[in-house]
C-alpha cells in the first residue's frame, strides 16, 4: 500500500471556501494548480497510490481549515486531514473541536505565522499537550535556522511521535554526504522524531545528483523506519503527479523490499492506522 503523506487541496467553491493568501514566498500555486479531493484522489489512482494525507495548506487559507475538514470527512476511507490552529488561548478547545470533526493530526506551521513565530514559544506548549493527550500526529514546518527549536520540543516530548515536513529544508549544496545537512542528521538521536522526504526535497537532490543518495544517507542516519514519502502535490507541480510518485519510487529504490515498503507506506500506516 502506498500512502502519499503530504498533499495540499483547494476547494473548487470559492465563495463556500474563500482562499485566505498567506504572505509566504510559495507563489500562488493553489491558483496556478489548484486540485480538489476528488482530482487528487483520481491522480491517485492513475499513479497507484492508496492512500493520502491532506495537510492544510497555510499558504492558501491560513488557519481556515473548512476544506481540508470536509474533504478528509468525505472521504475518509483513503484519507486523513492534518489541521493548522492558531497559537493562541483558545487553541487547545479550537483543536479538540476539529477533532471532534475527524482531523488526525496538528501541523505547527513556524514560518512566516504571526501565531508562532517560533516553535518552541511557551504558548504552543498546550496545543503540543492536546494533540498528545487528543492522540493527534504533531507535524512541524520550520526552517534549517529552527531546528535547535525542534531539539528542544524533542527534549520536552520524548515518547511524542513528531514529524518534520520536508525534513526541514536541509542545506544539499555539495550533493553526498550532504555535509551541510550537519544539524539535520545530528537530529538522528532523537528516536521519537520522523521525517517527510517530499518531491520538494528529491527535486533539491536531483539538481546535485541522485536523489537515491539522499535516501540512503537519511537511512543510514534514522532508520528506514523513521521517513516516509510525500509528494507535496499540487504545491510541487513542476511535472504530473505519477511523475512524483515515480520520483518517490526511484529515491528508495536502492532499499531492501521492506524498506521501500516502510518508506512508501507501512510507516504512515503505523502512524495513522485509520487509514488502514
Amino acid at each position: 500500500m502506498i500512502v502519499d503523506t503530504h498533499t495540499h487541496v483547494v476547494a473548487g467553491d470559492a465563495n463556500r471556501y474563500p482562499l485566505r493568501p498567506m504572505p509566504l514566498d510559495v507563489g500562488e500555486w493553489f491558483r496556478e494548480a489548484p486540485v480538489t479531493a476528488e482530482q487528487l484522489l483520481a491522480e491517485m489512482d492513475t499513479a497507484g497510490v492508496d492512500r493520502g494525507v491532506l495537510v492544510q495548506a497555510y499558504s492558501a487559507y491560513g488557519s481556515d481549515n473548512a476544506y481540508v475538514v470536509d474533504a478528509a470527512r468525505a472521504h475518509a476511507r483513503r484519507c486523513v486531514g492534518v489541521c493548522i490552529v492558531d497559537v493562541d488561548a483558545d487553541a487547545p478547545s479550537t483543536l479538540r473541536a476539529l477533532a471532534a470533526e475527524g482531523v488526525g493530526g496538528v501541523r505547527l506551521f513556524a514560518i512566516g505565522n504571526p501565531t508562532l513565530p517560533r516553535l518552541d514559544a511557551t504558548e504552543a506548549m498546550p496545543v503540543l499537550e492536546t494533540a498528545v493527550e487528543l492522540g493527534l500526529q504533531v507535524i512541524v514546518t520550520i526552517l534549517p535556522s529552527q531546528l535547535a527549536e525542534l531539539r528542544r520540543v524533542l527534549d520536552r516530548f520524548p515518547d511524542v511521535p513528531i514529524t518534520l515536513d520536508h525534513c526541514g529544508f536541509p542545506n544539499l549544496l555539495g550533493g553526498p554526504p550532504f555535509p551541510e545537512a550537519r544539524p539535520l542528521f545530528e537530529l538522528a538521536e532523537f528516536s521519537n522524531l520522523h521525517l517527510k522526504v517530499s518531491s520538494h526535497l528529491l527535486e533539491t537532490a536531483e539538481l546535485v545528483g541522485d536523489p537515491r543518495d539522499l535516501v540512503d544517507r537519511l537511512v543510514a542516519a534514522f532508520g528506514a523506519d523513521r521517513l516516509m514519502w510525500g509528494s507535496d502535490f499540487p504545491q510541487t507541480h513542476d511535472r504530473p503527479y505519477p511523475a512524483l510518485v515515480e520520483l518517490g519510487r526511484h529515491a528508495c529504490s536502492r532499499l531492501p523490499g521492506d524498506e521501500q515498503r516502510a518508506f512508501l507506506g507501512d510507516n504512515a500506516l503505523r502512524l495513522w492506522p485509520q487509514l488502514r
